[in-house]
């Protein structure tokens, strides 16, 4: 097979592998885009539906809050019942929550207030948003074969990372130029699209999952619903206070819920996730590489956002735009993994990233607690390390999550590895929140201390201010470097390069005429 040739194999002839990686990675675009374009509407959104500081909050975190409890369910629904039609439908449902999102300022459920509305619409595409998300990486990884597989998924690694990155840009862009309605109304005709490429390009399912033909409801009643408790003590955490009943009652529920799951699994004839692949250091290794890039790097990606904006007053459209330079080495960083993982192999190449990553994260310490918005290049050599490496790392841990579980299984570990991520993403951002916070919380002292003295002035007030947040970033900095270097230090010690688990019965070899090429794939 030529480097240059994409196959697909077991599917039915009008299958276009073009149509297939067009619908895989735009549905992960929309999907992954609507997690930071919100970030920036925030502020007009409070303004146009009279919303409370708390209530913004909730327009983030009912995505990410839908979207990291119903994940893996949606991967294992991919695996039961075909790729082709669970993702249809999670485009649809995503859609549908889009369409209800933008709708918020004009109309109410039941009542509520508008922003009530905008909340469930948040949920709804959550819903989606956990079809869509892991199933993307299931297409690539079962559609294509050999080198053709490297570059989907080199591919799949550089549009997420585009996606995410590009968030804010076209957040502000849209808000200022068309109205806060439209960071949601342009998911349609993208999906649109997404939707014919998945109906034209893939085949019909071919086969149901070979572990078993029933959903196992008591393990994802319990997986949910730990999932649930601990990611709700993860967002509240520093409103509510760590030590709160609440934060602590939720938390130790989500343990006894995540120990009924672990019971429920070990006997269930048709489980939602094996457990016996944690056996296996390459899977294990992966899945705790995911866990340290979300506590990491992408916690990390949402604080810089906020020191540019808060502590060197950037727009967030001109944040957006000072943010390019990663974005682009995010990139260029997805083909350089995939030629590091052809001569060296999965582990020196995550063991390389997640280093590189760490010096990346620990340059931005160089921040100036005095500086103006000119100030950001002292960020951009670490803007431009943690860029090549996320470029690198994204879809190397995330073939090795999935390459590393039975085939035909691909949905539940695609989503495992998603789920898990999302989960260190809440742990991350709850714990540099808590840096921030102490940080501010100090200023604050040091502010009533010159008001006492009779010291206190805008200037004092404003410098104050952007200190706390320099401050708040650079230990949240040195917290995510350390933590990505426990990363790389995992990597060595539990990932091997090793062939993917056993799978079932190769079907029989397709006809010439029923195998699809796709020769206009660039080279790796």
């Amino acid at each position: 097979m030529s480097g240059n040739t994409l196959h697909l194999r077991a599917l039915p002839p009008r299958n276009k592998p073009g149509l297939t990686l067009l619908a895989a990675l735009l549905g992960l675009f929309i999907a992954l885009l609507d997690v930071t374009v919100v970030t920036v509407a925030m502020p007009t959104i409070g303004d146009d539906l009279d919303a409370s500081f708390d209530d913004l909050e909730w327009v983030a975190n009912a995505y990410m809050l839908a979207l990291a409890v119903l994940i893996v369910t949606a991967g294992r629904l991919g695996d039961l019942y075909g790729q082709r039609v669970i993702y249809v439908i999670g485009v649809v449902v995503f859609l549908a929550g889009s369409v209800l999102c933008a709708a918020a300022g004009e109309i109410t459920l039941f009542g509520a207030e508008h922003i009530t509305t905008l909340h469930v619409g948040r949920v709804v595409q959550g819903v989606g948003g956990a079809v869509v998300m892991p199933l993307t990486l299931a297409i690539v990884y079962s559609s294509f074969e050999g080198k053709a597989r490297a570059k989907g998924i080199m591919m799949w690694g550089a549009v997420g990372g585009l996606a995410t990155a590009l968030g804010p840009l076209i957040g502000g862009l849209l808000v200022d130029h068309a109205g806060w309605e439209w960071i949601f109304l342009i998911n349609v005709p993208i999906g649109a699209v997404v939707i014919f490429a998945a109906l034209a390009g893939m085949g019909a399912d071919q086969r149901r999952a070979s572990t078993g033909n029933s959903i196992d409801l008591p393990g994802l009643v319990t997986l949910s619903a730990s999932l649930l408790c601990v990611n709700l003590a993860l967002i509240n955490g520093n409103s509510w206070g760590w030590t709160s009943t609440k934060v602590l009652g939720l938390l130790a529920g989500g343990l006894v819920l995540l120990a009924g799951f672990l019971a429920v699994e070990a006997r269930s004839k048709a489980p939602i996730m094996d457990l016996s692949w944690f056996r296996r250091p390459s899977f294990g290794g992966s899945i705790a590489t995911s866990f340290l890039l979300g506590a990491g790097m992408f916690s990390v990606i949402f604080y810089l956002s906020i020191y540019l904006q808060t502590g060197l007053d950037l727009s967030a459209q001109e944040t957006g735009v000072r943010l390019l330079p990663m974005t682009l080495m995010l990139m260029i960083g997805a083909p350089v993994g995939g030629r590091i993982v052809a001569k060296a192999g999965v582990r020196k190449a995550l063991v390389f990233a997640m280093t590189l990553m760490a010096v990346g994260i620990a340059l931005y310490t160089l921040a100036d607690p005095k500086g103006d918005s000119g100030s950001w290049t002292l960020l951009l050599p670490g803007m431009l390390l943690t860029g090549l490496a996320m470029g690198v790392a994204m879809p190397v841990a995330s073939e090795l999550t999935i390459s590393s579980a039975p085939q035909d299984q691909v949905g539940v570990a695609a989503s495992a590895g998603t789920m898990i991520r999302q989960v260190g993403n809440a742990v991350g951002i709850a714990i540099m929140g808590a840096l921030m916070s102490n940080r501010t919380d100090a200023a604050t002292d040091e502010m009533i201390d010159l008001q006492r003295k009779g010291e206190a002035t805008a200037e004092a007030a404003a410098a104050l201010k952007q200190k706390a947040v320099t401050e708040g970033m650079e230990n949240g900095a040195w917290y995510a470097a350390a933590i990505t270097l426990v990363g790389a230090v995992l990597v060595v010690l539990f990932v091997r390069d090793t062939k993917p688990a056993a799978t079932p019965p190769t079907p029989p070899r397709p006809r010439p005429d029923d195998t699809m090429r796709l020769s206009k794939l660039p080279s790796a």
